[in-house]
């Protein structure tokens, strides 16, 4: 007969000792003992399930602390306002091609009736509306989920398409880009955000999340917009990208709130602003010349920003 063994388990504690490599040193030997012995408490009669919840808590909050992305810090803060809007843009985003086009789900069905063809046609779309719901109530939890479910499923899109076009001819992987990578960012955001800062469930929250939802079928509407005879695609194209980063780069100012807009509609309409300029400059040999410039000054002021907002604290009430 086998004697119960009393206590947690060894996992957890083997698990504990790699998560808590997640943290900084420094972080470590100040609160080191005490995260252990929270989490000792807090898995002491809990099923796997649960332990398992708690070290992937431990291990993002762990992330967070050492990309400066905690409910103390102005980045932490600034994600924490850009999530019911990046939730609702993109599952709006997400609705418009197949709301705008139900012939292609007929014509789709009719060909292949089977499991996976069903799959690949609803589940994005379900999945959208059950992430909209979710932040909308503020089951943040469930939304951080669904936008993770949703971004592997995007990521998977989008790697099938390098394989399709067998990594030597970048339009479809860039095309399939516009539709899959505003999922992925979203799934970033929402899991970079503090948990503790995310918006409680409220009238105003929700019609924050359903007010997202109409600016990103909006957005998507005005990418989809393409008349190639038309002599300023280019230009509306950049207009839609350069917008919101300005927007985005308030942040420098202590400006969060249009700086969380410029986020959540760059996450939205950058995939697609930069494929449609790349597009229309015929690849990437005629835009390098002009792109690289912007590029390098954009990382500048970038690592500029990162690091004076690292060594000077935010100022209460900004």
């Amino acid at each position: 007969m086998t004697t119960p063994t009393i206590g947690a388990p060894a996992a957890p504690s083997a698990a504990l000792r790699a998560v808590l490599q997640l943290y900084p040193a420094g972080y470590r030997r100040e609160r080191g003992e005490e995260l252990a012995a929270v989490f000792a408490d807090t898995t002491a009669h809990a099923g796997r399930s649960a332990v398992a919840r708690e070290v992937f808590d431990l291990a993002l909050y762990g992330l967070r602390v050492r990309a400066g992305l905690t409910g103390s810090t102005a980045a932490g803060r600034l994600l924490a306002l850009v999530a019911p809007m990046i939730a609702g843009a993109v599952a709006g985003a997400a609705l418009v091609p197949w709301l705008a086009d139900p012939d292609r789900v007929t014509f789709l069905l009719t060909w292949n009736d089977s499991l996976s063809a069903y799959a690949e046609v609803f589940l994005q779309p379900v999945g959208a509306m059950l992430l909209v719901v979710a932040a909308a109530l503020g089951r943040w939890t469930a939304a951080r989920g669904l936008a993770l479910f949703l971004g592997v499923l995007a990521l998977g899109e989008l790697g099938g398409a390098f394989v399709d076009s067998r990594f030597a001819d970048l339009w479809w992987p860039g095309y399939i880009g516009m539709a899959t990578l505003p999922f992925v960012f979203a799934a970033l955001l929402l899991l970079a955000a503090p948990a503790d800062l995310l918006p409680r469930p409220s009238l105003r929250s929700g019609g924050l999340v359903v007010a997202s939802v109409v600016a990103g079928a909006l957005l998507e509407t005005a990418q989809r917009w393409d008349d190639t005879n038309f002599p300023v695609d280019r230009q509306w194209f950049v207009l839609m990208l350069a917008a919101p980063l300005v927007l985005a780069l308030t942040a420098l100012r202590g400006r969060r709130v249009p700086a969380a807009v410029g986020v959540a509609v760059l996450a939205v309409t950058a995939p697609g602003s930069l494929f449609n300029i790349w597009r229309e400059s015929r690849g990437i040999s005629h835009l390098a010349q002009t792109a690289a410039p912007v590029v390098i000054v954009l990382a500048m002021v970038a690592l500029v920003a990162y690091g004076l907002g690292r060594r000077r604290p935010e100022r209460v009430g900004a």
